[in-house]
């Protein structure tokens, strides 16, 4: 067997897709392969500069994060396989590694830029994810 769960990141970017597909393409030969497929949602404000509206922007990015992670949810009905899906408040690069350890994947799947398309400005979450797993990563392209 190539690995027992896959963890795939999903921003809803073109790379995201393809990194979806291609965990799928894993799975398909494997019945028993779980897929995880996780979208983080980070807030880029703290609750106390806003007040009250802060719930109102919080529940906003989480109906967001929901509705990207149900496109997700259509691609995995496609195969036999056991996946599940979350959407997590927090860094993308700390949600991705807890998940990880947490979950017991053996295999990150995520693209090789997101959303940006460029690299922050301190690195990439796609090289912190490299150089900080303690499981294999494979980027998309």
């Amino acid at each position: 067997m190539i690995c027992s769960k896959i963890l795939v990141a999903y921003d809803e970017s073109d790379l995201a897709r393809k990194s979806l597909e291609k965990a799928i393409e894993l799975a398909k030969l494997e019945p028993a392969i779980e897929i995880h497929v996780l979208h983080a949602v980070t807030l880029p404000i703290h609750p106390s500069i806003y007040g009250n509206a802060f719930q109102e922007i919080e529940g906003s990015m989480l109906k967001y994060g929901n509705e990207v992670i149900s496109k997700a949810d259509a691609l995995l009905s496609e195969i036999p396989n056991p996946t599940q899906t979350f959407v997590v408040e927090g860094s993308a690069i700390h949600t991705l590694l807890d998940h990880a350890e947490s979950h017991n994947c053996d295999l990150i799947i995520m693209g090789s830029r997101g959303l940006s398309g460029f690299k922050e400005f301190l690195g990439s979450v796609s090289h912190y994810i490299v150089q900080n797993s303690p499981v294999p990563v494979l980027l998309v392209k």
